[in-house]
């Protein structure tokens, strides 16, 4: 399978490497809307806005050859709107912004959740609130992510360490997205997305997915919001030969989609929507540990993070501490066993570019203590525009480290 675009620089082989491996250079957000592409996303709608833009004009040209198209609209609430229209035809779709227009979005991604379509949003992270700093890194877009609908509204939340990484986690935004019926966002920052970086060809043959619309026939038993079993949509033209006839809709559901008031079935759909994220967090691996498997220190990072925090783990290590690291790609849902991770650690430190906040601590951080009830969390927080400095790191970790 050939890759779409021919502006990816192809790199000479690396000392080591087998004679035939090839190498890629490009930027993040080339990567993430090739793993879009592979995954089987073929329709798109979105609205400019930086650093997002070049997400929007990449699939714009090239989903064309592969039978799909992408939309730019007159604002985020078109764009979002023509999206979910796409979903609910049966098709993998996929809108983004960067945080002012994630807000705009807001309403209506609230309604994919309670219609679990599958819907793939992404958000390239900058400075803010509002307009903020438009070309400056950040990552204070989690807790928006996570929580950013009025109403309990599950969905999945994933974040690239790196360039290369972005294609990996498209991909698998993609399958979860299909699998889970649900909305799937893909946070990504403006370090990620400009950023070039060298890396191995991803094998197309591999992890290519043609996607394929189910137009089959649902009989007397369909019922597509199953208490007991995962979403199934019957898209616009799928014959219903006896039964009720399947809807989709904003309101409070039974089964078949119906609207309904009834108080039980509302706290019962309300479950079962959460229940997905609670049974895939299960069968999520925990991240790999980078450095000492237990010691002094475990330092937490999510996207972009990972480099600084991975230097600075080799040269605390280096300075005679046992420190080890860990990059969390799955921050919604967070995959079981952290908990049992950080107690083999004397304390767990968390750098990322976003505020302490009113309680002391930043965004991932606060998650994850409200996940393990682990007071040995601490927050390191930047918000200057930039990337971490890996002596900024190394500074902190030594301060907890000597009490």
């Amino acid at each position: 399978m050939p890759w779409p675009v021919h502006d990816i620089e192809h790199m000479p082989m690396a000392p080591g490497e087998n004679e035939g491996d090839k190498r890629l250079s490009t930027d993040g957000n080339t990567m993430l809307s090739l793993g879009l592409i592979a995954g089987g996303c073929r329709f798109g709608a979105g609205y400019p806005i930086t650093p997002w833009t070049t997400i929007m004009e990449f699939l714009r040209t090239e989903l064309p050859k592969y039978n799909g198209m992408f939309i730019q609209c007159e604002d985020e609430l078109a764009a979002v709107s023509l999206a979910l229209g796409a979903s609910y035809s049966g098709h993998l779709a996929i809108t983004g912004s960067s945080g002012p227009g994630l807000a705009l979005k807001s309403e209506a991604l609230g309604y994919a959740s309670m219609a679990e379509l599958p819907l793939i949003v992404v958000n390239i992270q900058r400075g803010g609130p509002s307009t903020g700093l438009p070309t400056s890194v950040e990552q204070s877009d989690l807790l928006q992510a996570i929580y950013g609908s009025h109403g309990d509204a599950p969905r999945i939340v994933l974040a690239p360490k790196n360039v290369e990484d972005c294609f990996y986690t498209a991909l698998e935004a993609c399958r979860l997205a299909k699998e889970y019926s649900t909305p799937v966002f893909i946070l990504s920052d403006q370090a990620i997305a400009t950023r070039l970086e060298a890396f191995e060809e991803p094998d197309l043959e591999t992890h290519w997915q043609d996607p394929e619309l189910d137009l089959s026939e649902r009989g007397a038993d369909f019922k597509p919001y199953p208490l007991d079993q995962l979403t199934r949509h019957s898209p616009p033209g799928a014959r219903s030969s006896e039964g009720k006839y399947p809807v989709v809709t904003g309101l409070e559901h039974d089964e078949w989609g119906h609207p309904s008031g009834n108080p039980l079935n509302h706290e019962k759909m309300t479950e079962k929507r959460r229940n997905k994220l609670v049974n895939l967090a299960k069968s999520l691996p925990l991240p790999e540990v980078h450095g000492e498997k237990g010691g002094s220190l475990l330092l937490v990072g999510w996207g972009s993070t990972y480099g600084p925090i991975k230097e600075a783990t080799d040269r605390l290590n280096g300075l005679g501490h046992k420190v080890g690291s860990i990059n969390i790609r799955h921050v919604h849902p967070l995959p079981d066993g952290l908990g049992e991770l950080f107690e083999k650690y004397d304390h767990v430190l968390v750098p990322e570019m976003n505020d302490s906040g009113v309680y002391g601590y930043g965004q991932l951080a606060t998650l994850l203590r409200g996940k393990t009830c682990n007071p040995k969390i601490e927050s390191v927080n930047k918000v200057q525009g930039i990337s971490f400095r890996v002596l900024e790191i190394t500074d902190a970790a030594e301060a907890l480290i000597k009490g």
